[in-house]
């Protein structure tokens, strides 16, 4: 009875082999049987050649050397992992969770900061345009990534069906050229916010220099982008090995591209840091400020993780699978960019509810303001007692933005022409002048 179990587990081995290989294409069936001479293994044995490591990358050895096209290569990978039992990977959930999540509270985020400026500070600055940009751009980006879990994105490459898969590569090269616009724009509204805040000349010629450069590094990023194949279509279709084409070394590129944006991302958010260390304020006041702009650096923490899935990508065979996690990382840093642009926006309501932790007690708290003496304290004062009419009129009349106007004030000196006038500070030389 023992023995006649072993032979009918033998046979049905036998069966299950003799049915794999009739699965697979004849090459990938040359490759396997050819690497039989690699395993110590039984070649009806098929839990021991599955469990040998080293049979199973001389059959993939074999199968890579180009004997197969990529179409076959994909079928026997899907056929030999059927018949091993090998779990299927499946990531979608998170690709799907991202960008419903934050996509929406960026949507919510960038509503907030349009209600803020057009209806409490009766105000819309350049950064607030940008800023519209950037989410214009980036809600493609989440978009996008709906359709490409559903057609295999964040599956093993082998499991998806072949059309599935040249259509996630093109919902992939649309939603890499939206990620460069989004991340460019959303840089330059921090910088334009900065513009309009900061008034120290040193301060304002760097956030320039800086501002060029990102609009050259994100126009020469898209471009890349979007010609990085030729022809265009070869970035997918070319997968299937049927199609002329060629394009850049992606990985290589993607690396200097990370290495250089998580640069320009601590440049942006630690520029404004020195001046606001030298607020006259106390330390719970100043702790506020200091929060609100350095919760920026959660952007450089997502580009570094970000780079670590492009280390794993890079590396990879299984393309759909590894390169989801850069997927949603490119997603996330783009919505957590667009909340961080939003935050100064965000107290200016946060102020309207709550007064008196986020409203105008930070300005009793300031430094006295450029041409600090009684007439024009008393003058700031009758301005806010107007019928709100400075608050109206004023872009800078939020109190934290008037004590950063300040400070630099203090530090240039009255008769100081060599910086721009603070809005706070125009509005003052008009009354003078009235």
């Amino acid at each position: 009875m023992k023995y006649t179990f072993i032979f009918l587990l033998s046979a049905l081995w036998a069966v299950a082999q003799a049915s794999m290989l009739d699965e697979l294409p004849s090459c990938a069936a040359t490759c396997f049987r050819d690497s039989l001479s690699s395993t110590q293994c039984s070649p009806q044995d098929m839990s021991c050649l599955c469990a040998d490591a080293g049979f199973q990358n001389t059959v993939q050895l074999c199968l890579s050397s180009g004997v197969c096209t990529p179409k076959e290569v994909l079928t026997s990978t899907n056929a030999t992992s059927s018949a091993c039992g090998l779990p299927e990977h499946d990531i979608r959930a998170t690709m799907i969770g991202i960008p419903a999540t934050f996509g929406s509270l960026a949507i919510i985020f960038v509503l907030a900061r349009i209600y803020a400026r057009l209806f409490i500070n009766k105000f819309f600055a350049w950064d607030d345009r940008l800023i519209v940009a950037a989410l214009v751009f980036a809600l493609p980006l989440n978009f996008l990534l709906f359709p490409m879990a559903n057609s295999g994105m964040g599956k093993d490459i082998w499991t998806i069906p072949f059309e599935d898969l040249t259509l996630t590569m093109k919902e992939l090269y649309f939603a890499e050229v939206f990620y460069m616009v989004s991340e460019m724009f959303t840089q330059l509204s921090i910088l334009a916010f900065y513009l309009r805040v900061f008034d120290s000349k040193v301060f304002r010629n760097v956030a320039y220099g800086i501002g060029v450069f990102v609009i050259c590094f994100g126009i020469s990023n898209t471009f890349s982008m979007i010609l990085q194949c030729t022809p265009v279509s070869f970035f997918w279709n070319g997968w299937t090995g049927e199609h002329a084409g060629k394009c850049i070394d992606v990985n290589s590129f993607s690396w200097a591209r990370a290495a250089i944006e998580i640069f320009v991302d601590l440049a942006i958010i630690s520029l404004p840091i020195p001046l606001l260390l030298g607020l006259k304020l106390s330390w719970n006041k100043k702790l506020q400020i200091l929060s609100m702009f350095s919760i920026g650096f959660l952007i450089t923490l997502v580009s570094i993780l970000r780079l670590e899935s492009l280390v794993r990508f890079s590396k990879s065979t299984n393309t759909t699978y590894d390169n989801a996690p850069a997927i949603y990382w490119s997603v996330l840093e783009c919505d957590i960019a667009i909340l961080c642009a939003c935050m100064p926006a965000l107290r200016i309501i946060l102020g309207a509810i709550f007064p008196e932790y986020f409203g105008s007690s930070f300005n009793s708290e300031a430094s006295p303001s450029r041409g600090s003496n009684n007439k024009g304290n008393s003058r700031q004062s009758a301005m806010s007692v107007k019928g709100g009419s400075a608050s109206s009129s004023d872009p800078e009349a939020d109190p934290i933005n008037k004590s950063i106007a300040s400070w630099g004030a203090m530090h240039t000196g009255a008769d100081d022409r060599s910086r721009t006038l603070s809005p706070v500070e125009m509005y003052s030389v008009k009354t003078d002048h009235a």
